[in-house]
């Protein structure tokens, strides 16, 4: 008699002993799902007595869920496929989607070396991962991520000063977040946080927006318009995007922090203002100083205090954290009941490089919740990766300029049918500012209709 037997028989002895003593939920199951074996603890949850269930097991969906089919959250199959250990996170009942569950499967070979059983484990982690996220949270910003972690020190750290903070990292890390939460822990936090997108207005907008205007100051300016440097006097403004100020524009804001005072557009005398000043870039602009493209004073006088954001592919501890936290949030804004996701739509966020970020994920996780017609999020609407682009023949590409030109045509065509021709979003997949996609949309004769 193998171990298996003498377990269901109840002959196990000491190994019975211990597995009865264990508070996780443990069963041992075959081909079949037939239950072989239930330690007492699982035997919590099954709908008759103990020792009717281990006298007439049956199936284990049966038994425990009252169910006609596999649970969708079951992972037993894929181990019978596998020959692997699978495992999975889902919540019990609708009645308690707070509670959360953990299942650890592996696999049992017989005496031909073939798998014959699967032992599943079920832990209960709801206190857990309640504890969890409430640990990896800092100022409504969740990692448990070790860069981040010096992230949330400097935050502590720069949130005490005045000086001004140049927030660096890819599309999509959370800048805004980052000088959300540097604004709320600060003296200034009881007066507001302006927040500007600087490449995502033309530089006449941008100055009228950032410094306003007077009245009569150009066609259309029937009333004086406070600028978002007034309107955050005494508390924090968000640059965002600076390296995509025009070298007019970099002066003028060189002069607002330089001597605390703006002027009007459309004005001659100025008006002095107290602002804590907190710029982002998603490009180096070290390197934007080197070509001349940005001022090395702008550059110095905003770089005071540099955080770098790494991207989430460098976060792979944070991806199933984050992605649990968007789901929990949107099925309470849309008023589903989703348990969960599946093993394989965590190991397929798993394999993903992420290039969008969390802005990503958190926009993936948001259509999964809207379409999802199950009890869990199967997968997420993954797109493929852009093809790589072939190289160019000779005969092809004439020149270097030529071959440079046509890559940048083809890789913008690509981001373009990706987003339908949504100009924001393509800008924020290819690291640049709006103004730059229509530029170049102009440049190679590019109509975003075609991607309706």
């Amino acid at each position: 008699m193998n171990t298996t037997q003498s377990l269901r028989s109840g002959d196990g002895g000491l190994a019975a002993a211990a597995l009865n003593g264990i508070q996780d939920s443990i069963k041992i199951v075959d081909r079949a799902f037939n239950l072989i074996y239930a330690n007492a603890e699982a035997l919590k949850d099954a709908a008759r007595p103990a020792d009717e269930v281990m006298a007439h097991p049956g199936k284990c969906f049966e038994t425990f869920f009252q169910s006609r089919a596999q649970c969708s959250f079951c992972v037993i199959d894929k181990v019978f496929e596998t020959g692997q250990p699978v495992f999975n996170i889902f919540h019990p009942s609708e009645e308690a989607p707070s509670a959360v569950r953990e299942i650890s499967a592996f696999p049992l070979t017989g005496e031909t070396g073939k798998v014959e059983y699967v032992i599943e484990i079920v832990r209960d982690v709801t206190r857990l991962t309640t504890e969890l996220v409430k640990d990896h949270e800092f100022s409504g910003i969740i990692s448990k991520n070790e860069k981040m972690a010096q992230v949330f020190e400097l935050i502590k750290a720069v949130a005490a000063a005045n000086s001004t903070v140049l927030i660096t990292g890819e599309t999509g890390t959370g800048k805004e977040l980052i000088a959300r939460a540097i604004h709320r822990n600060s003296r200034r936090s009881e007066r507001r946080m302006v927040s500007v997108n600087c490449g995502a207005l033309p530089e006449t907008l941008l100055e009228s927006e950032l410094f306003g205007y007077e009245k009569g100051a150009f066609t259309g300016a029937g009333e004086r318009r406070i600028g978002v440097f007034e309107q955050a006097h005494k508390g924090t403004l968000f640059l965002d995007e600076i390296g995509s100020i025009s070298q007019n524009m970099q002066v003028k804001i060189l002069r607002a922090l330089q001597e605390g005072e703006i002027t009007r557009v459309g004005g001659s005398e100025p008006v002095r203002v107290d602002v804590r000043i907190i710029c982002a870039a998603n490009v180096n602009l070290e390197d934007m100083v080197r070509r001349g493209e940005f001022r090395d004073d702008l550059y110095y006088r905003v770089n005071v205090v540099p955080i770098l954001l790494p991207p989430l592919r460098d976060r792979g501890e944070d991806i199933h954290l984050l992605a649990e936290h968007y789901l929990k949030r949107f099925c309470e804004e849309t008023g589903k009941a989703l348990q969960g996701f599946t093993a394989n739509a965590i190991a397929q966020m798993n394999r993903y490089r992420w290039p969008g970020n969390v802005r990503e994920l958190k926009n993936l996780v948001e259509r999964a919740v809207i379409l999802s017609r199950g009890q869990f999020v199967e997968k997420l609407d993954i797109g493929s990766p852009i093809e790589p682009l072939q190289p160019a023949s000779p005969e092809s590409a004439r020149s270097l300029k030529e071959a440079a030109e046509t890559a940048e045509r083809r890789y913008l065509i690509s981001v373009l049918r990706q987003t339908r021709g949504a100009i924001t979003a393509a800008a924020e997949a290819a690291g640049v500012n709006a103004r730059t996609i229509h530029r170049k949309m102009r440049e190679f004769n590019i109509g975003k209709e075609e991607f309706k």
